[in-house]
């Protein structure tokens, strides 16, 4: 597996460099490859690296860790938060961070915490990889996707989901069955997922199948009717782009 990009984000220069030393000494799998020093920083950082793993100061000039997490609407990175102080714990785990470890940081905790971040990458990239076997044995209308519930991994075929909702860090997948699955993935993962099946983006809430709108409704703004029944609104900053490619998908 290559390495895990990472970033430190702390507003103290000395804990940074020490945390930098610690991991290339005992955690060769991690790549840190920028650190920032305040909440802003940190989010320009963020944007530019695209990381998938974040050592994060929760105290902080200009803003706490958890402000900066709760201005990301949809993050695509595991967080492992580094702090003196153990107050914030629950906080801490409220924001499905991966771990909080305590400075100094004990190494072999530090290890374990690691560890978990590399398991559940590689995880995903398992699933990528049955997506892609599974889809290379069947034809156009009968790819998959791998879907983890919580109990069990789903292959279901991608023309039988109708919509995709985002709530947080998790998206329900919408059947033509009339049934969903709850999934621990963001919507904008979904969405670089499914963007060459004819799914568009249509709200910050939603992904639709084109294959499944059955109209659109001028009124109220502006909606979709889709083959379930059920009606989607579109954002009014991504309405033209939704209708031409609709219109360019069914040609």
């Amino acid at each position: 597996m290559e390495k895990i990009r990472s970033i430190i984000i702390d507003d103290e220069l000395n804990n940074c460099e020490n945390l930098k030393n610690i991991l290339e000494r005992y955690c060769p799998e991690v790549e840190v490859a920028g650190i920032a020093h305040n909440a802003a920083e940190g989010l320009g950082l963020i944007s530019r690296v695209n990381p998938q793993l974040i050592f994060l100061d929760i105290q902080m000039p200009g803003g706490s860790g958890f402000d900066m997490l709760e201005s990301i609407k949809q993050p695509t990175f595991d967080v492992i938060f580094v702090t003196a102080y153990n107050q914030y714990a629950i906080k801490a785990i409220r924001q499905s961070a991966i771990d909080y470890l305590l400075k100094p940081v004990n190494i072999l905790e530090l290890k374990e915490a690691v560890s978990r971040v590399a398991e559940k990458i590689n995880h995903k990239y398992n699933e990528k990889l049955l997506n892609y076997l599974e889809n290379q044995k069947n034809t156009t209308s009968e790819r998959k996707i791998a879907l983890p519930s919580s109990e069990r991994l789903l292959f279901v075929k991608i023309e039988d989901i109708v919509r995709c909702k985002g709530e947080n860090n998790y998206t329900y997948i919408y059947l033509i069955d009339g049934s969903s699955i709850l999934v621990s993935k963001t919507l904008k993962e979904y969405e670089e997922i499914l963007s060459e099946e004819k799914f568009i983006r249509v709200h910050q809430s939603h992904l639709i199948n084109a294959r499944h709108v059955v109209s659109f409704e001028k009124s109220d703004g502006g909606y979709l009717k889709m083959s379930d029944g059920r009606t989607v609104n579109i954002s009014r900053q991504r309405k033209e782009f939704v209708l031409s490619t609709l219109s360019r998908l069914n040609r």
